[in-house]
């Protein structure tokens, strides 16, 4: 699978992930993939540089374990910083899911931070897409 999207539940934003993440890493074996964002006021896109990339299912994973909420955050952060996500349960059954990309080029380091929401009935599938791409 070289494709995961989440996509808002309110609204046209949308997170997605852009390459093929190679199966079978071990130990500090690194992989690259495309992270981008989109909402109607920001717009952005990051080389993400990760290791043990099942660490983003597992997120997924436990969302969907506890659909029905949790107390404070769920988050993961990739290995230097380029993607950082924190998911948070709100009591009506709504997930808010902060995304952070960052550019941490030496001569241009920039941010983008916004989020999205998700519904406690999409985390199920989300796992298992997140699954398939991510390992």
């Amino acid at each position: 699978m070289e494709l995961f999207e989440i996509k808002d539940a309110h609204s046209s934003a949308w997170l997605r992930f852009d390459g093929e993440i190679p199966r079978g890493l071990t130990g500090y074996d690194g992989c690259s993939f495309v992270a981008r964002f989109s909402s109607h006021s920001v717009s952005a896109t990051v080389l993400v540089y990760d290791i043990q990339p099942e660490k983003w299912s597992n997120l997924f994973l436990e969302m969907a374990e506890n659909w029905k909420g949790w107390g404070g955050e769920k988050d993961c952060e990739s290995l230097e910083g380029h993607l950082r996500l924190e998911a948070t349960a709100g009591a009506l059954g709504h997930v808010r899911l902060a995304i952070r990309l960052r550019g941490l080029e030496v001569s241009n380091s920039w941010s983008a931070e916004s989020s999205i929401i998700l519904e406690a009935g999409q985390l199920e599938a989300l796992s298992s897409r997140a699954r398939a791409y991510f390992g």
